[in-house]
C-alpha cells in the first residue's frame, strides 16, 4: 500500500480525531496514513492512523523517511521547528513530493520580511500547498497559486452524539450553576485571548455567568474566580466532558482571538462575541450580526450580550445560523477534499 507521511509538532487532541478520520479516507484511496511527531496529547480514544513518536532532529527524520518510502510528505510545522527547511529540500533532492500545509505566513508577524522570504521559499520548494481558508491565499505569489488547496480547516465532529449529551440542566447542576444566561471561555487561557475582558464585564451583569475551561490560568484570575459569584474556573475538559459544558452554555467568547473554538460553538449552535482583532484563519465562518457579533470596543461587546441575554428570539434565530454554517460549511469531509485534491496534485505530476 503506498504510504502518505504526515511530520507535525506538537499533535493535540482535537488534531487526533481529524486524522483519524483522514485515516479511512486516505485508506479509500489506497495510501496508509502515518503522523511523525515530536509529542502527541493524551487521549482517551483509539487511534487508527500509524503513530511515530521522535524528537525533533534532521537526521532522525531522514531516517524515518527512508524507512518509510512515503509517497507523499505533508509537512505541519513551524519556522522555528529547525527540521522544517531541510526536510523539504531532502524531499526535493530525493523527488518525494511534499506539500506545505498552513497559513501561509505567521499571520502575528505579518511584516516580518525575513520571515516572510523563509515561508515563500517554503512555498517554492514545496510540491503543493494547502491553505486553512481562501482568505490567507493573498499571501501565496502568482507563481503558486496553480500549485495551491484549500482544506477548510475543521474539526471532526463525527464522533459527537449531540442527542446522547447531558441535559444542559444537569450539567448546571453539577458545577453549580446558577445563572440563566452562560457566557462560555472554552481555550488556553493565553494574554491576547481576552479573559480578563469577560472578567471584567462579567461580574456587573445580572443573571449572567461566566464559565471558564482550558490550561494557563494564572494566581490573580483564579483569585477573581473565588472572589467572584457569577464566575466558574472548570479546570481542563476534554471530548466528552468539553461536549457537554458546550450545550450547557448560550454563547461563546474569547473576544482578543479565536480559531477553532468558532467551528465547535457552531457545531453546537453557540452565538460567537468577538472584538475586531487579528483571529486566526477560522473567522473566515463568522457572519458577522448573524452568527454573532465582533464589536468594535469592550462597551458594545458588553451590550451585544445583554441584548442576547434579553432578546431570546434573536439567540434563537443566531444559535440556527450558527448550526447551518456548522453542518454546510465546516464538515471533515469538505476538509479532506482539499487534501485529496492537493495529493493528487503531486502524485500526478511526480
Amino acid at each position: 500500500m503506498k504510504k502518505i507521511l504526515l511530520i507535525s509538532n506538537k499533535v493535540h487532541h482535537y488534531r487526533s480525531r481529524i486524522y483519524n478520520s483522514f485515516s479511512e479516507k486516505f485508506r479509500s484511496l489506497g495510501f496508509e496514513f502515518h503522523v511523525a511527531s515530536n509529542s502527541f496529547q493524551e487521549v482517551d480514544f483509539e487511534t487508527t492512523f500509524v503513530k511515530h513518536t521522535l524528537e525533533f532532529g534532521v537526521q532522525r527524520y531522514v531516517k524515518k523517511i527512508d524507512a518509510l518510502k512515503p509517497d507523499v510528505v505533508i509537512n505541519f510545522l513551524h519556522l522555528k521547528d529547525k527540521i522544517f527547511l531541510p526536510i523539504i529540500l531532502y524531499c526535493r533532492v530525493q523527488k518525494i513530493p511534499s506539500i506545505y500545509w498552513g497559513h501561509g505566513l505567521n499571520l502575528h508577524e505579518k511584516k516580518n520580511v525575513f520571515k516572510n522570504q523563509l515561508f515563500k521559499l517554503i512555498h517554492n520548494l514545496s510540491s503543493a500547498i494547502i491553505l486553512y481558508t481562501p482568505n490567507e491565499t493573498k499571501y501565496i505569489a502568482p507563481k503558486n497559486q496553480a500549485k495551491t488547496f484549500i482544506a477548510y480547516n475543521t474539526l471532526n465532529f463525527s464522533p459527537v452524539a449531540q442527542q446522547k449529551v447531558r441535559d444542559k440542566y444537569a450539567v448546571k447542576s453539577q458545577y453549580n450553576i446558577k445563572e440563566d444566561f452562560v457566557v462560555l471561555y472554552i481555550s488556553r487561557i493565553l494574554p491576547y485571548k481576552g479573559l480578563d475582558i469577560l472578567m471584567n464585564i462579567i461580574p456587573g451583569l445580572q443573571g449572567v455567568g461566566l464559565v471558564i475551561v482550558g490550561p494557563g490560568i494564572s494566581k490573580e484570575q483564579q483569585a477573581q474566580v473565588e472572589a467572584s459569584e457569577n464566575i466558574y474556573y472548570l479546570g481542563e475538559k476534554y471530548n466528552a466532558e468539553a461536549d457537554e459544558i458546550f450545550n450547557m452554555g448560550d454563547v461563546f467568547s474569547t473576544p482578543g482571538h479565536i480559531g477553532l473554538a468558532l467551528n465547535q460553538s457552531f457545531f453546537w449552535g453557540k452565538p460567537v462575541l468577538l472584538l475586531d482583532k487579528n483571529h486566526a484563519p477560522e473567522i473566515f465562518y463568522m457572519k458577522n450580526g448573524k452568527t454573532g457579533f465582533v464589536c468594535n470596543n469592550e462597551q458594545e461587546l458588553r451590550e451585544k450580550l445583554l441584548l442576547l441575554q434579553k432578546d431570546r428570539n434573536l439567540l434563537a434565530q443566531m444559535s440556527s445560523e450558527a448550526k447551518k454554517v456548522a453542518e454546510t460549511q465546516m464538515s471533515i469531509d469538505k476538509m479532506f477534499n482539499g487534501f485529496q485534491q492537493a495529493i493528487e496534485f503531486c502524485t500526478s505530476t511526480k
